[in-house]
């Protein structure tokens, strides 16, 4: 018996990337949604996904689940209705091809999950175990990797889906089996983690079923009422990277260029014109005038005086954007996965990319349906002069159907928000202060854990690390940047010399610049005690044009959000003036003051060394980072707001490699995060990278099997 056990172990730790040819790829599965709770047995619950690129308003054919390349194309009229445009007969009988994915009603290119944009949903039990095997069907060479997203993989940072630093990328007709348990509950995602796949829709729901607040609603459908938030452009995602990194900017028209936009303080929040908002793949695409294209929206039924837990998923390349329902009051119970104490009467939530949030309502309305929309947070009062796109059509919209309701026309009707109808609008989640006497706040610091955590906090257990997210170099702008440094990725995973010869302050780093991969090392950090981190966002100079908000993700944790510290504003205007001062600059051989909130490189003995010279002013941390509370809520993606910081502490217990990092697409592209290597003596053999050569691998696993059974 224990030489078989000791088989099924090392079988199921044997290598999982496995060169498939595309012929060998599976029949591809449409079915929407993978509920692994319908499954009674302890076996994994074994999922397929194939990623292939497809084209929107597009009619494919599906025979014996093989996609044939020749499609037809289709548009909608006035009536909303979907026509065929293609001159080809045999596109004539749509009802026997595989029905466009419309998105925001215009061509483009895409990426799907088994023929679906977004991809699958999959519904598990809490500690269910998952086996989800991608095959990568993209015919560019392009490699692949999914990060599934507020998992914690637990001992398993290899499946955590990081290319290069959990993971080779799955090249083009490759395979590889993520072997993961589903834990923690809650509402999560999965997305790809590598290049710019994720915003051309490589991404879709993960839920982690549980019924711990089932007192709280009436009916809860992962399946139904899961809804991704995306702001959606007219190019693929990577020619708006190269936009961007050519330094030319982005243009409205052959000659005007795009000015960017300005939230409610006076802060960046997009330097990229805005183009559609979708929700769950469907969308409209508005022009300069407001005119939309008729394209068609997603729908979420209801019945009358049913209470509904709704979640919503926060999938942007870039945008943020405030979420209501039409007339119905919202109650947030949990965000990214974890319950809070419930915030009533909520009319906005502000949704940043990479953020999850439960809410709940009442359908208690009269039968009829009502606009759902997320809208951007943009101020229309603070508009550049060489911007001229209308930000009240900055939106993604859905509809509210109340079963037994008869038909709505939204293509003749205009969305309706809380907007004038609110005396004062309560939000959650605001990237910052509001002096608006018509909007109250309530900020992520001030969400509260439903229960008492096992967070007993300790100074003396407790290590803090300051981190600047910003876009400033020592000497010259490197664009997104950690502590002034652009992360690159390695050449080869952790435990290498390839990976140690890239890492910084090694290679790619100067004085006065630095483009390594960048690595944060805890591990002084005992196990079970305290890692705190002071994520910072702060300019070098005083900027006359403030920048935007940082959502920053961090892998293979959640986090206690312990405080955000604001800016100084204009309480007259309510803009930012300049940034907190609870943090200060001291370069600590003379004890003068500085302004580099980053990590200056000094060439000492023939090597360059990291000098951090960030601290709290006067040594002294603000009341509440001292505070013993012990039911600050949970998270793993948060605000960081312009000019200001966030404290944020998390339990050292999961060994790994984890990535830090801001969730804006562009913002991490160009380098805007670092590697939390959190390891100690002989815990490493959770580090090494499990995709060895298939034939190596075999060959151990042999030979360990028969030295097993004797």
């Amino acid at each position: 018996m224990h030489q078989l056990l000791a088989i099924a172990i090392l079988l199921e730790s044997l290598p999982t990337m496995i060169v498939a040819n595309s012929n060998n790829a599976p029949i591809i599965n449409t079915t929407t949604v993978w509920d692994c709770t319908l499954q009674t047995d302890k076996k994994p619950c074994k999922i397929t996904f194939v990623v292939e690129p497809f084209m929107s308003m597009t009619y494919y054919d599906l025979i014996d689940g093989n996609r044939k390349l020749m499609g037809c194309r289709a548009r909608f009229d006035e009536q909303g209705e979907l026509v065929n445009v293609s001159k080809n007969k045999r596109c004539n009988e749509t009802d026997q091809l595989h029905p466009p994915i419309t998105v925001d009603g215009e061509y483009r290119p895409l990426i799907t999950v088994n023929g679906q944009m977004p991809g699958p949903t999959i519904i598990a039990r809490p500690n269910q175990n998952l086996h989800v095997t991608v095959y990568n069907e993209l015919p560019n060479v392009e490699g692949i990797s999914i990060h599934w997203h507020g998992m914690h993989q637990i001992g398993k940072t290899r499946m955590d889906g990081v290319a290069f630093i959990s993971q080779k990328p799955i090249l083009t007709h490759q395979k590889l089996t993520y072997k993961f348990i589903a834990f923690p509950n809650g509402t999560h995602w999965y997305h790809a983690h590598s290049g710019a796949h994720r915003t051309d829709g490589l991404y879709g729901a993960l839920i982690v079923k549980d019924d711990l607040r089932q007192d709280l609603y009436d009916e809860d459908r992962p399946e139904e009422h899961t809804l991704l938030l995306m702001d959606w452009q007219k190019d693929p995602s990577i020619d708006m990277f190269y936009q961007i990194r050519s330094s030319l900017g982005f243009y409205n028209d052959e000659y005007t260029a795009f000015g960017d936009t300005r939230a409610l303080d006076n802060t960046q929040v997009a330097p990229i014109p805005f183009w559609s908002g979708i929700i769950n793949s469907k969308g409209r695409h508005y022009n300069k005038t407001r005119d939309h294209n008729y394209a068609e929206l997603s729908r979420f039924n209801v019945t009358q005086n049913m209470t509904y837990r709704f979640r919503l998923i926060g999938a942007q390349a870039l945008y943020a954007y405030k979420f209501s329902i039409e007339n119905h009051l919202l109650t947030v119970i949990a965000t990214d996965g974890n319950y809070i104490d419930p915030i009533t009467d909520v009319h906005y939530v502000i949704v940043n990319t990479g953020e999850r949030y439960d809410v709940v309502f009442n359908a208690s309305e009269e039968i009829r349906d009502y606009w759902i929309l997320a809208e951007t947070i943009e101020d229309d009062r603070i508009r550049n002069p060489n911007f001229n796109s209308p930000i009240d059509s900055h939106k993604a919209e859905a509809i509210l159907h109340y079963e037994g309701a008869s038909q709505f026309d939204y293509n003749v009707a205009t969305s309706r928000t809380w907007s004038g109808l609110c005396e004062v609008c309560r939000y959650t989640n605001c990237p910052y202060r509001s002096f608006d006497p018509n909007i109250e706040c309530i900020n992520v610091d001030e969400f509260r854990y439903h229960t008492r955590n096992n967070l007993i906090f300790d100074r003396k257990r407790t290590t803090t690390y300051f981190y600047n997210f910003g876009f400033d170099g020592e000497n010259t702008t490197n664009g997104s940047s950690v502590d002034g440094i652009n992360f690159r990725f390695p050449s080869d995973l952790p435990s290498t010399d390839a990976f140690r010869a890239d890492t910084c302050p090694g290679r790619g780093c100067s004085i006065g610049h630095c483009a390594c991969t960048h690595v944060i090392d805890i591990s002084r950090v005992k196990k079970g005690d305290i890692a705190e981190f002071v994520l910072t966002n702060f300019p070098r100079q005083p900027e006359e044009s403030p920048e935007s908000s940082h959502p920053v993700h961090l892998h293979g944790h959640s986090f206690y959000v312990v405080k955000v510290g604001y800016p100084m504003y204009n309480y007259s205007t309510g803009y930012y003036m300049s940034q907190n001062e609870d943090i200060e600059c001291i370069v600590e051989e003379t004890g003068g003051t500085c302004n580099n909130f980053i990590t200056v490189h000094e060439r000492r003995n023939g090597r360059i060394t990291e000098i951090q010279n960030i601290r709290w002013t006067n040594n002294t941390p603000p009341s509440e980072v001292l505070d013993r509370n012990t039911n600050f809520s949970l998270k793993d993606t948060v605000i960081i707001p312009y000019g200001g910081y966030t404290v944020i502490r998390f339990i050292a217990d999961n060994p790994g490699w984890w990535l830090l990092h801001c969730h804006i697409e562009i913002h991490q592209l160009e380098g805007m995060a670092v590697v939390v290597k959190e390891t100690r003596s002989g815990q490493g053999s959770n580090m090494r990278y499990h995709g060895w050569p298939a034939v190596q691998g075999l060959m151990m696993g042999i030979l360990l099997i028969v030295t097993l059974m004797g």
